[in-house]
């Protein structure tokens, strides 16, 4: 059994996730006290559900939540061999591997939250999942609509579903020509703006500056990131890339998939990645464990699962 830890990222947030770790769990509440100063936490992920939808507070909230659970799992005895995120995720996964403190990956995604949605606002902009249609040809679709603006792919998350950025116009038409060219359905997603797009270049510097700070320890685990799917020496450069990069979630998954990783533990609300994974091993004919741990019940789960697997 060799196991990967797997982030989720932005969109997975709900009102209440957390809540019932917290009170199950002295492992995450001892990560949660840490991140919940003067109960901001605590109001964003129980209470307000206006910031815990913006991504400024969204962002930060996921990786405390994800942090916690990683000190839930590790009390355990269940540690990864690897670790890889889905967009912010890439950032708990830096954290779980010991790049950094969880202070520090709290300042890093307030940082990065703050910069994606105040230059995001300046825009008319969005993000598209496109369904059930090859990556060349929604390539090509994206290609034929940047006559109208800015429009590329910004996720390939799994073989049949990618997902799409842009401004609004260009992305209206490439949407269009996704149809046209076979796709299932082009799902426009709820969403602040066009994420992993060319509209973040502006935010490139002072995120870069933001990473810079940070006191970078050696990892004691890879981390395979968005940007290349593959580990990388350069941290500060790649995360500073993948703001306006695409992620590429199901390159990564292969290549842990080709490096042995057999056993995947999707970590942070929701399974959205869960899902993911369980097509990229589909088509590429894997037998993989896929677990999550997102409440104490599906934490319970998750261990019953990997201890008895172990023994």
């Amino acid at each position: 059994m060799k196991i990967a830890f797997v982030f989720a990222g932005q969109g997975a947030q709900y009102i209440g996730m957390g809540k019932d770790n917290l009170e199950n769990s002295l492992s995450f509440k001892e990560v949660f006290d840490a991140c919940n100063e003067n109960n901001e936490l605590a109001t964003i992920c129980f209470e307000d559900a206006d910031r815990l939808n913006a991504t400024r507070d969204a962002q930060w909230a996921i990786y405390s939540i994800s942090m916690g659970i990683v000190n839930m799992l590790k009390q355990e005895g269940i540690v990864p061999e690897g670790c890889i995120g889905l967009s912010l995720g890439e950032y708990s996964a830096y954290g779980c591997a010991g790049a950094y403190s969880i202070n520090e990956g709290v300042m890093l995604t307030k940082k990065r939250g703050a910069l994606m949605q105040d230059t995001i606002e300046k825009t008319t902009s969005g993000m598209a999942a496109i369904l059930a249609l090859s990556a060349d040809k929604i390539e090509q679709a994206c290609l034929e609509a940047s006559n109208l603006g800015i429009v590329s792919v910004a996720n390939y998350n799994a073989p049949d579903q990618i997902v799409i950025t842009g401004e609004e116009l260009a992305l209206e038409k490439a949407m269009q020509n996704c149809i046209e060219f076979g796709a299932r359905r082009a799902i426009k997603l709820q969403v602040s703006g066009a994420f992993h797009s060319a509209l973040l270049i502006s935010a490139q510097a002072d995120l870069n500056k933001a990473l810079t700070q940070v006191n970078w320890q050696e990892t004691t685990l890879p981390v395979y990131t968005n940007c290349t799917g593959d580990v990388t020496e350069d941290r500060i450069d790649s995360l500073t890339q993948q703001l306006v990069s695409p992620v590429r979630f199901q390159k990564g998954i292969e290549k842990m998939m080709m490096d042995g990783f057999d056993t995947f533990i999707e970590i942070g609300p929701k399974t959205t990645c869960s899902s993911f994974i369980k097509k990229i091993a589909q088509a590429n004919n894997k037998e993989v464990t896929i677990c999550n741990v997102d409440d104490y019940k599906s934490f319970i789960k998750t261990k019953e699962i990997i201890q008895g697997g172990q023994a």
